[in-house]
């Protein structure tokens, strides 16, 4: 019996249809089970068994075997697997006893919560696991994880984020706090946090508000917080006339090509090269600054190589071609040669080329009731104080803003016969018409405008303050269409106006274009651009917005609004493709061009075209001068005043020298000059330089001015600027600090760091013992209490130290340590012993000199002064020698003599410098006197050490001895002065960078970073210190050794470890210490710290603005506002003075703006398609292709051009252009007045679709229906006409007798051999034979010939293939025998 399970109950099948069909929540579940069978299975054994049988012997019994097998049956258990069906109540649900059905939900979040880390949610049938805030569920559905929300967009946060288990918040960084929303970092602009970020000095201005400032000869870097010195090179160009290299802290100069360095090392000198290979030019060659040209004889013309000579040939017909004729202005070409003439306000002067301006204020032509001006090409009239111009521009009117009358509290605008008032901007007008009343607080920005402009142009504006006017309530109306003016620099327009000064609106929309969503510009249809879409797209683009690049090849011209090719002609296919290669022509492109160098020529005619820039018989003469391109059809896109005219090939312009840009708009910057503006300036001192010839202004190199170098304190050019070194001298040139011993840094402020003292901080410390530091002075250690010597090692036996100092209640001392308990019995309360004694009891008196600070009190030994040594100190430092102990080195070089207290360098003539390592200097002319007695050396400072009277030389110091005296003390028991040695100081040492030199021997002891046997050879890489001994440790891309202290250090540009990070912005140089100083949003070089500048702004640091009159990029680019207004220093933009209205090109007379006229420019113009509304009546003036009061009806069909006056060339229905004129042809037409019908094999919309006929591939033009010949039909003329039939499409039936064919073209009878005749109804004649009868027969004896095919008919008794062979007849008799 099969039965069902459902959770614990149980069911019969007889239940099944209820239970399994139509209860709920009842599933379906595999099971398997494993049933068990008992098999049998038969088995069998053998076996001998004894047996009694007879017959053994006779007939006794006997015993034997016999085999006998027994078979027997057993069992074995055998298991199998099977699979079956069950129903189960579903996940979720159980069954209830008595129940049909699984109608129970089960809560699986009872009990253990579902086995949930979080929360359990139960659903119907099933349940699911929540985490809480801030963490997600694991992979398993039911762990939870903690959620990192600082993975995400930081958080939220704008610096630091800090996620802690189920949450995060957020930090600020140092110099910041948090804003109340727990997110924002405000800065905290306070000095007292680390000094505000300031490197120098930190001003707290109030309000949380503070700056840096620099100490003198420093400035500000672009973060506003850095200071830096500027750049040799900066300064006058580091005294070089061209180019300048900075190297360290001197320049390098060096020349522009075509220039060479002159002796002096700074200037430069043009190089003849016409004289060094004048055969570079094919006729005559004329030297220029830094270049040459090529000159043609007469008759020649100069080649596209500039070098080589063409004769001018017969083909240049034009006289106007070259440099315009000669002509000023305009040229034209006669017979005589060219006739020149002039623009208006002009006139021809004697050579009858030239234009010369006329002076309409003197010879009477102006019109000016009152004040004339003069200026090329015209005139102004202006009136005198107290009058306004008249609408005519003549005449001049009463300005009654400047009679007693008129009384505005600001603004006052004269209008013709009256004035009216208006009011700043924050101000409205009262209704007295003339005060003004505040709207809005005050704005500092405002009121702080140094020009504004009047919203409305009116007439002459006068003003109190130079504000901005307003309007009343009647007039802001009018303003709604003008560019309000803010921060001085950025135009905003209002109430759907935009466009370069607010002038323009949606209705000036051209060709289709429709008006944006926020009514700011214009979104033009495919194929146009510009402000108000009336520009095609640029040759080579096509489509929406110009963005499609034209595919076109051959000289194909592409549609610039749906990219489609017009094809030259000769040249078709989609992409004008089909085309003949370069060098042939014809219709199979099988004919070879006769061009030179295997050009191009006309596919269909053969005729050569030249490459691009060139023209000419022959190609081989450039194009004339501002032509460029194809055949030299395009003009030159150049400023006339810095061009000289364009590539002839690529069009771009060739500047003139002084000017730059891609038309040569911009005059070159300061400090560099020339074509292009590519040469720099090499002017010594970093002066200025001519922008055209690049000559110097001469200006004094730094470090001297008129009398020679600069005094003490002072550095630069013409020694203006003041050291800041702390009291101590600085470099005339650089104003480098030359700081004492033990102090370093840019102002001589820091101690030399530890381990290292004296004169640059270069020595190094002794390694002094038992706690004593090194003098940064003097090198020698400063010992503690207790402890003296050398290096402090022994301990002190004097009456020093704490105890002996301190404990006075001891009336015999007892032995005891250094700090503690006295050493010696002596004074009762071991107290020191007084100045000048020393030893037990301080009975003993010093015997040191005056140059000695006291003796030992213990031992008595001389203390001795900087600069001084011997037991006494009464001897000086050696040469070489100086400071305390006479243990310091002496740098100085080229036989300066060293201070022996100092060490300060006393240069020889010629020589300066901190180490007298520079040379070059100018030596003044100078009276000099001999030594006096007993003195000698340079400056006489030395004292001769001759006795018994002797004396001895002025120079050297070698005595002379009296009669009787011999020996002496010769200098050189003193020691030989630096850079000498041997006997008598005879020999000169060759020690170089500082080494010493062996006073006896000559031997050299370089100092560390230096080897070789005279120290002229640098530590190799990777080695460094004394003797090149030690390795470096610098592994870094961008790390270098010190050769004298071994320390890694980093190339210009980079720090960090191992140097493997690029200077942050701002900050650049060695060590990334130096501070950008690039202001106003200037750009710093992270190795250089050169700034580029912005537009607006120049100079070493960005901080200056454009001059007047300037703007652009580099301030190069020169304003035109006239005296009027001012341009925007970055855009150009003219900011205009009240009365007065501006553009891009000036400030213009008061005039109402576009789309308004009237008094006071308060009508409104109704004029339609971008017409011109007068200002005064508010007629309208139409543009092309536009007619009608307001400028709104196109030209009526067959007319186009302004006034619709002109009349359309169109022919065969073609459609022209209301504007332009153009037709635009229908199918099956082609030409400029779709005069042609498509070339034969050609039809439909611009015929550029080929005819689809087999034969004549002629088709009709408009349809291109092919055309079929006589004799043919069919679609595409492939079916020749059927037997019997002829003539166009087959029409026609033949009229040939016997059924002859005729011609299917013609109809002419086609007759069979041995037919004739108009219908083929006549046979031939006798004799003929053949096609029309036209042979004749070949027979003999008269015999005739078949008609058809000329054989011969024999008659009887004839044979033979021309029936002239007779036939004989034999009788043979029965009888006769042969």
């Amino acid at each position: 019996t099969h039965r069902i399970i459902f959770g614990a109950a149980t069911w019969h099948v007889s239940e099944y249809c209820f239970m399994i069909i139509c209860l709920p929540n009842v599933c379906t579940d595999q099971e398997l089970s494993m049933l068990g069978s008992s098999q049998p299975c038969v088995q069998a054994f053998t076996r001998m068994t004894k047996v009694w049988r007879q017959g053994c012997t006779g007939h006794s019994w006997c015993m034997g075997y016999e085999r006998r097998t027994t078979y027997y049956t057993v069992y074995r258990q055998s298991y199998a697997m099977e699979r079956r069906t069950v129903y189960k109540c579903c996940p979720g649900w159980r069954h209830k006893d008595g129940e049909k059905g699984c109608l129970h939900n089960v809560n699986e979040c009872e009990g253990n919560d579902g086995s949930c880390e979080g929360y359990c949610c139960n659903t119907i049938g099933s349940f699911y696991c929540k985490c809480p805030q801030g963490r997600r569920l694991g992979p398993d559905g039911k762990s939870c994880q903690d959620v990192n929300e600082c993975e995400e967009m930081n958080g939220g946060c704008q610096q630091v984020c800090v996620n802690t288990p189920a949450s995060y918040h957020c930090e600020c960084s140092p110099g910041f706090r948090m804003h109340t929303d727990g997110r924002t970092c405000i800065a905290v602009n306070s000095c007292s946090v680390k000094n505000g970020g300031c490197e120098y000095k930190c001003v707290d201005t109030g309000s949380n508000v503070y700056r840096c400032e620099c100490r003198k000869n420093y400035r500000l870097t672009t973060d506003g917080k850095h200071c830096e010195l500027e750049d040799p090179c900066e300064e006058g160009n580091g005294g070089c006339a061209q180019l300048c290299d900075s190297h360290g802290a001197l320049p390098q100069c060096s020349c522009r090509p075509g220039f060479t360095l002159s002796g002096d090392g700074k200037g430069c000198e043009d190089v003849d090269e016409c004289r060094v290979d004048p055969a570079k030019c094919s006729h005559r060659c004329v030297n220029t600054p830094g270049s040459f040209i090529c000159v043609c004889n007469p008759g020649f013309e100069l080649g596209a190589d500039g070098k080589q000579c063409y004769r001018i040939e017969m083909e240049i017909v034009s006289s106007c071609e070259k440099d315009n004729g000669g002509c000023s202005h305009r040229c034209e070409h006669t017979n005589g040669g060219p006739l020149c003439s002039c623009n208006h306000g002009y006139h021809l002067d004697q050579d009858r080329k030239t234009c010369l301006d006329s002076d309409e204020c003197v010879n009477g032509e102006s019109c000016c009731s009152q004040l004339c001006r003069n200026y090329p090409g015209g005139y102004e009239c202006s009136c005198s104080a107290g009058h306004r111009p008249s609408p005519d521009g003549c005449g001049c009117d009463v300005d009654q803003c400047l009679s007693q009358t008129a009384g505005c509290e600001h603004y006052c605008v004269s209008a013709w016969g009256s004035y009216e008032c208006f009011c700043r901007p924050g101000f409205r007008l009262e209704q007295d018409k003339r005060s003004c009343t505040r709207e809005y607080p005050h704005d500092p920005l405002v009121d702080g405008l140094s020009l504004q402009r009047l919203p409305i142009g009116g007439g002459g504006g006068h003003g109190g303050e130079g504000h901005d006017d307003d309007y009343d309530d009647d007039e802001e109306a009018a303003s709604a269409h003008v560019g309000e003016l803010r921060l001085v620099s950025q135009i905003v327009c209002l109430g759907g106006s935009f466009g370069p000064d607010c002038g323009l609106s949606c209705d000036d929309c051209m060709n289709g274009a429709v008006c944006s969503a926020d009514r700011d510009r214009c979104d033009c249809t495919p194929g146009w651009t510009g402000t108000t879409c009336n520009q095609t797209c640029p040759q080579g683009t096509y489509g929406q917005a110009c963005n499609g690049l034209c595919r076109c090849q051959n000289g194909g011209s592409c549609d610039p609004g749906t990219g489609s090719c017009l094809c030259p002609t000769g040249v078709q296919g989609l992409l004008c493709e089909d085309g003949c290669q370069s060098g042939h022509f014809g219709r199979l492109c099988l004919r070879k061009c006769n061009c030179p160098n295997n050009g191009h020529c006309h596919r269909v005619f053969g005729s050569c075209l030249c490459s691009p820039g060139l023209y000419g018989r022959f190609c081989h003469l450039p194009c004339p001068r501002w032509t460029h391109g194809a055949a030299c059809s395009r003009e030159c896109d150049c400023d006339l005043k810095g061009s000289s005219g364009c590539d002839p090939r690529r069009g771009t312009c060739r500047c003139k020298a002084g000017y730059r840009g891609p038309r040569c708009q911009r005059e070159c910057e300061p400090g560099s000059f020339g074509p292009g503006c590519e040469q720099r300036c090499e002017c010594p001192g970093g002066g200025s330089c001519d922008r055209a010839s690049g000559e110097c202004e001469r200006k004094c190199p730094a470090g001297l001015h008129g009398d020679g170098y600069c005094n003490a304190g002072q550095f630069g050019e013409n020694c203006s600027l003041s050291c800041d070194c702390g009291g101590s001298s600085c470099d005339p040139v650089a104003g480098l600090c030359d700081c004492p011993a033990g102090k370093t840094g840019p102002a001589c402020q820091q101690d030399c760091p530890d381990g290292f003292w004296g004169l640059k901080c270069r020595s190094l410390c002794s390694s002094c013992e038992n706690g004593g530091s090194c003098n940064k002075q003097t090198g020698v250690c400063d010992c503690r209490p207790g402890f003296a010597r050398t290096l402090c090692q022994d301990v002190s036996r004097g009456y020093h130290g704490s105890c002996c100092l301190m404990q006075r209640s001891y009336h015999s001392c007892i032995i005891c340590n250094p700090w503690t308990i006295c050493l010696s019995s002596w004074q009762n309360n071991c107290d020191l012993c007084e100045a000048g004694h020393w030893g037990l009891g301080c009975a003993s008196k010093c015997q040191c000199g005056e140059n000695s600070v006291g003796c030992d009190p213990v031992s008595g030994l001389c203390s001795c002064d900087a600069g001084y040594t011997g037991d006494n100190c009464e001897q000086r430092c050696m040469q070489g020698l100086f400071g305390m102990r006479c243990s310091q080195t002496c740098v100085c070089q080229n036989g300066a003599r060293c201070d022996h207290v100092t060490g300060q360098c006393s240069c020889a003539a010629g020589w300066t410098g901190e180490s007298c390592q520079l040379g070059g200097v100018k030596v003044y002319a100078c009276n000099c006197l001999s030594c006096p007695a007993g003195h000698y050396g340079q400056h006489c400072s030395q004292q001769c050490v001759c006795e018994n009277g002797g004396s001895c030389d002025r120079i050297t110091g070698r005595c002379f001895c009296p009669a009787g005296w011999t020996g002496g003390r010769p200098p050189s028991l003193l020691g030989c002065e630096e850079g000498r040695f041997g006997e008598a100081c005879a020999h000169a040492c060759r020690c170089a960078h500082g080494g010493l030199c062996d006073r006896v021997e000559g031997r050299c002891s370089c100092p560390p970073g230096w080897t070789g046997e005279h120290c002229q050879k640098a530590c190799a890489a990777g080695s460094y210190g004394l003797n090149c001994s030690q390795a470096c440790q610098c592994f870094g891309t961008h790390e270098q050794c010190n050769p004298v202290s071994g320390k890694c250090t980093c190339t210009t540009g980079y720090y960090g470890m191992h140097c493997g990070l690029r200077c942050r912005e701002g900050s650049y140089g060695p060590g990334c210490k130096l501070r950008c100083r690039c202001t106003n949003g200037g750009l710093c070089d992270f190795r250089t710290g050169a700034c580029q500048c912005p537009d607006g702004f120049i100079g070493a640091d960005c901080s200056s603005g454009c001059p007047a009159g300037h703007f652009g990029k580099d301030c190069a680019m020169r304003c035109s506002c006239g005296e009027a207004g001012q341009c925007h220093p970055a855009t150009g933009r003219c900011i205009c003075s009240p009365g007065r209205m501006g553009h891009l090109r000036g400030c213009i007379h008061p005039m109402c703006p576009r789309g308004r006229y009237g008094t006071m420019c308060k009508r409104m113009c109704d004029c339609q398609s971008g017409a011109l509304c007068d200002p005064v009546d508010g007629s309208c003036t139409c543009g092309l292709g536009w007619t009608g009061p307001r400028c709104d009806r196109a030209c009526a069909q067959g007319k186009y051009g302004a006034g619709c006056a002109l009349d359309c060339p169109c022919l065969n229905n073609g459609t022209c252009d209301h504007i332009s004129g153009s037709c635009t042809c229908p199918a099956g037409y082609y030409g400029h007045a779709c005069q042609l019908e498509c070339p034969s094999g050609f039809f439909g919309s611009s015929c550029a679709r080929p005819c689809d006929c087999r034969v004549g591939r002629t088709c009709h033009h408009v349809t291109g229906v092919c055309v079929c010949p006589p004799g043919r039909r069919g679609a595409q003329c492939q079916t020749r006409c059927a037997s019997g039939r002829y003539g166009r499409e087959c029409q026609q039936s033949c009229d040939c007798a016997g059924g002859s064919a005729c011609d299917p073209a013609t109809g002419q009878c086609l007759c069979p051999p041995g037919r004739a005749g108009r219908r083929c109804g006549e046979g031939c004649a006798s004799g003929r034979y053949g096609r029309e009868c036209q042979q004749s027969c070949d027979c003999a004896g008269g015999s005739a010939c078949d008609p058809a095919t000329g054989q011969c008919l024999c008659p009887p008794g004839r044979a033979g293939r021309r029936c002239g062979e007779g036939i004989v007849h034999r009788l043979i008799l029965p009888f006769q025998r042969d």
